[in-house]
């Protein structure tokens, strides 16, 4: 692969770029969402790159889908597996599988790209630094949360409130009083 291609893959993402979430044993995990990575590959390859899925499995019952991806760019396969846990409504039904292997694929995607070098940096730790922590909401802005999407008749995403950063629930609480103040 010419110089050129690697050193775009291997460019290091703007701050915007890079998100953050909660990892295992209390760890932050730096990622960068599949657009970001799509675009880099375009720029990269002019475009000229294709990604297809070989092979997905649906796993009912430890519930969770899987794809196995490959990245063919610049003369070069890559291939990687991703997968996602299957969101399910209260009443247990699927919320929607085809979503669920969307993001897997995505998943397959990035870590394909991966291998390339795009955002591999993010996995050696260097960022950690400039990227500030992920504090999960507490208890209590979870609770309010759920008192006002109860009050307004919407339903309560346990999986997103399990996700939401302390910040992003601020924000959530003001939108959700300000939806509430305008009926």
């Amino acid at each position: 692969m010419p110089m050129k291609n690697r050193e775009i893959l291997e460019k290091k993402f703007s701050r915007k770029e890079v998100k953050s979430r909660p990892g295992p044993g209390g760890r932050t995990i730096l990622y960068v969402e599949t657009a970001s990575v799509i675009r880099r590959l375009n720029e990269a390859f002019d475009g000229d790159w294709s990604f297809e899925i070989k092979e997905k499995h649906v796993d009912l019952e430890n519930g969770y889908v899987w794809v196995l991806g490959r990245l063919s760019c610049g003369g070069v396969v890559k291939e990687q597996f991703g997968s996602k846990a299957i969101a399910y409504n209260p009443d247990g039904s699927f919320v929607d599988l085809g979503d669920d292997l969307k993001a897997a694929a995505s998943d397959a995607l990035k870590k394909c790209a991966t291998l390339l070098g795009v955002g591999l940096y993010l996995y050696e730790g260097e960022e950690e630094e400039t990227v500030e922590a992920f504090r999960p909401a507490t208890e209590r802005q979870k609770s309010f949360i759920r008192d006002l999407l109860k009050s307004q008749g919407k339903p309560v995403d346990e999986a997103f409130l399990a996700r939401l950063s302390a910040e992003e629930a601020s924000r959530f609480i003001d939108k959700l009083r300000e939806e509430t103040t305008r009926k």
